[in-house]
């Protein structure tokens, strides 16, 4: 969905931001550095992603820097408020695909109580939290505003620029602060039922109370009169005393305006900061907590690789080639010497090529089989008026039409593992790399051929590159990867002769790769990563209904690590990880690389992909392999021995995340690659030559056991 929602973003706001998915608490946008941040949160529909997506669209267009909407005088959540009212209206009207997303959207958010408004009557809130309410919620909550309050809620529906809202805000604070104030006032003026009661018992005691003397008043009403005065002149100062105090105030908010900048405060209302006794809109502040709530916690969020990424990661064949002739050219300028290839790179060639001929016509005889197979003989539609005649015996009148079953077309992506446990491995390898690619080319099956291994010391400049191309949120460590495009249906015949020339050079100076090709550990899950392009881009020029992803690897994926930017590790071994586009939970301990590659296997593909491994090992690998997938299966353990020794292979179906996993031993006759010499006796007899040649071309079509095993996947 993430990927998806990430183009839509893109699209909407006519600009190629960045967007990215992490632990952040709600949806944003920084509108300096145009970057759109999405929430990992637990579940979230697609309507709510859109919402979010609209929403911080409608930011990007429109607001202007977060400075800039600093209003002074006015709180922050007010002129957020007011500004999501006029961004939102202004991207539905330019979007108006989105409104049923939006409804939607808010309906899901009303519904989990995101606004803290649940078993309370919004009513009885204050105003900045119905207008809240009522533009997000739309008609979903039935807000009521008086008389008074109608023409400030049109006034907030109504602004279309910054400036608006400004103006609005400021109305808002001066509006509410008064209303504030004239309450406080009606409070204190307001004379409570204990009051009145208590005034009416003083009245009553002050009428039971005797008279007093004349002279006994004089002297009271003087000191009465003094008290007065005295009172009256404590209040001149203590107005004196309020009126300096306020100018003394006024005086500093001035040199505080002076100081920033020149600033005034906008249209000159206002002071900096807001009024204390402004009430608080308490649904913004319950939509930040419950958000927050939300959110995946106690794991490290990890961006996944990115497109740009990818491509600084990946050599095509062209880059392949030139940087094999150069150091072809260098090493001979130093005089290396080289082993001579036990087989002439053209009688290889040839006797590949009568393989695979026999492999294609196997291929085509077990797709018409599957055609024949699932054929279908109409039994009605229009008559047959030459069987009439027939009617009495023979109940077949109508013409029958057979319909064949359509074959889907494949095509392949296969991973080659370049790690230092595959040199001796390596040749055999290469030969059935060969045969593989030659029987795809054969059949029309479309294909790419990658090499992986771990990237050489890169350099700074590379290292800046990466940095850039890589988001600054927490990541997989995929920088070590180099991935080399070795083959490609897509490559002239110049090209690709000389591919398969170079390619077949290369098993006789394994020592002397170059750098781009050298030999390494096994990035396979880094490489698992980046297949999410390869398949995007392949299903693109080649509008296959099929698509097989093969790896070829000798052991599981190296450990990695989590990386901030380029340089810092981190120890936690939890994380979720957006691949793809999907919420992956992965876990980074010893032993865990296994399920790792399961996960990712199944966030990059999908229905139209089939996924297979052709693993290599030796015999106490294969032990290993027993044990791991068939513990205490004893009997089961023995037939995938018998099956071993059988076909030079064992066959697993769903496993480690592939459709299907093909183990063999490195050093069985099938691993090869090599063409026995096809000898009799010659007193042999026709049965015996013909027993013999059998053999022989089977042990051709068995040396292949990856193209073999290959053409029955996709047959």
């Amino acid at each position: 969905m993430f990927s998806q929602k990430s183009v839509l973003a893109r699209l909407l706001a006519n600009e190629n931001i960045s967007v990215q998915q992490g632990n952040f608490e709600t949806a944003f946008f920084d509108v300096e550095n145009r970057v759109l941040g999405l929430p990992l949160w637990k579940e979230m529909s697609a309507d709510v992603y859109d919402l979010l997506v609209g929403h911080e669209v409608g930011h990007a267009l429109y607001t202007p820097s977060i400075e800039k909407i600093k209003v002074k005088g006015v709180p922050f959540s007010y002129v957020n408020v007011i500004e999501d009212i006029r961004i939102e209206k202004k991207v539905l009207n330019k979007y108006p695909g989105l409104v049923n997303n939006f409804k939607r959207g808010y309906k899901e958010l009303v519904d989990i109580d995101l606004f803290g408004t649940k078993d309370k009557d919004v009513n009885e809130m204050g105003f900045m939290d119905r207008l809240n309410i009522k533009a997000k919620g739309r008609d979903l909550v039935d807000v009521k505003f008086s008389e008074e309050e109608q023409p400030y809620v049109d006034m907030a529906m109504n602004v279309e620029t910054f400036e608006d809202v400004e103006n609005v805000c400021h109305e808002l604070v001066s509006w509410l602060g008064q209303k504030s104030e004239d309450q406080d006032q009606s409070e204190e003026n307001a004379m409570t039922s204990d009051q009145l009661q208590d005034l009416i018992d003083q009245l009553k005691d002050e009428d039971q109370t005797p008279p007093q003397s004349d002279e006994g008043q004089s002297d009271e009403d003087e000191n009465g009169e003094e008290s007065n005065e005295s009172s009256s002149d404590s209040e001149e100062g203590d107005e004196e005393g309020e009126e300096s105090s306020s100018d003394a105030k006024a005086t500093e908010t001035e040199d505080e305006l002076e100081e920033e900048d020149g600033e005034k405060s906008i249209a000159g209302k206002g002071a900096d900061n807001p009024p204390s006794d402004l009430p608080e809109v308490e649904t913004d502040k319950a939509q930040r907590e419950n958000m927050s709530d939300l959110v995946e916690t106690g794991s490290t969020f990890l961006q996944g690789m990115t497109r740009q990424a990818f491509e600084l990661l990946t050599a095509d064949y062209k880059t392949v080639l030139q940087s094999r002739i150069a150091h072809d050219i260098k090493l001979d300028g130093l005089g290396y010497e080289f082993m001579e290839p036990e087989v002439s790179y053209d009688t290889f060639m040839a006797e590949t090529k009568q393989v695979v001929n026999l492999m294609a016509k196997e291929f085509e005889m077990r797709k018409a089989a599957f055609r024949s197979a699932r054929a279908r003989t109409s039994t009605k539609g229009s008559l047959d008026v030459n069987k009439l005649h027939a009617y009495k015996y023979d109940d077949q009148l109508f013409k029958q039409v057979t319909t064949l079953a359509d074959g889907k077309n494949h095509g392949m992506i296969m991973l080659v593992d370049y790690s230092g446990s595959m040199y001796q491995r390596m040749p055999a390898v290469m030969r059935q790399t060969i045969a593989l690619v030659m029987f795809c080319k054969r059949v029309n099956i479309p294909f790419e051929v990658y090499g992986f291994t771990t990237r050489r010391a890169n350099t700074v400049e590379f290292t800046e590159k990466l940095k850039a191309a890589s988001s600054n949120l927490t990541r997989f460590e995929y920088d070590e990867l180099q991935l080399n495009q070795l083959f490609s249906n897509k490559m002239s015949k110049s090209d690709f002769n000389l591919g398969m020339r170079t390619f077949y050079d290369q098993m006789y100076k394994l020592r002397y790769l170059p750098s781009l090709e050298d030999f390494g550990s096994t990035p396979l899950n880094a490489a698992l990563l980046a297949t999410q392009y390869l398949i995007q881009d392949f299903m693109k020029s080649n509008p296959v209904h099929k698509l097989n992803l093969v790896t070829l690897t000798d052991g599981e994926s190296d450990r990695v690590f989590l990386r901030s930017g380029v340089d810092n590790s981190f120890a936690s071994r939890d994380y979720v990880m957006n691949i793809n586009g999907k919420k992956v939970d992965l876990h980074m301990g010893w032993g865990d690389s296994r399920k790792n590659t399961a996960k990712i296997l199944n966030a990059v593909t999908g229905p139209n992909v089939t996924t297979a491994n052709f693993f290599i090992c030796d015999r106490r690998d294969f032990k290993n392999e027993l044990y791991t997938i068939l513990p205490y299966k004893h009997s089961a353990q023995q037939v995938a021995r018998k099956e071993m020794t059988k076909n030079g292979v064992w066959v697993v179906e769903k496993e480690s995340g592939y459709d299907r996993r093909f183990i063999m031993v490195d050093k069985s006759s099938s691993m090869s690659g090599e063409t026995d010499d096809f000898e009799i006796e010659a007193t042999a007899t026709p049965a015996q030559i013909a027993r013999a040649f059998k053999k022989h071309s089977g042990s051709k079509k068995g040396n292949r056991v990856v193209t073999k095993k290959f053409a029955e996947l996709v047959a």
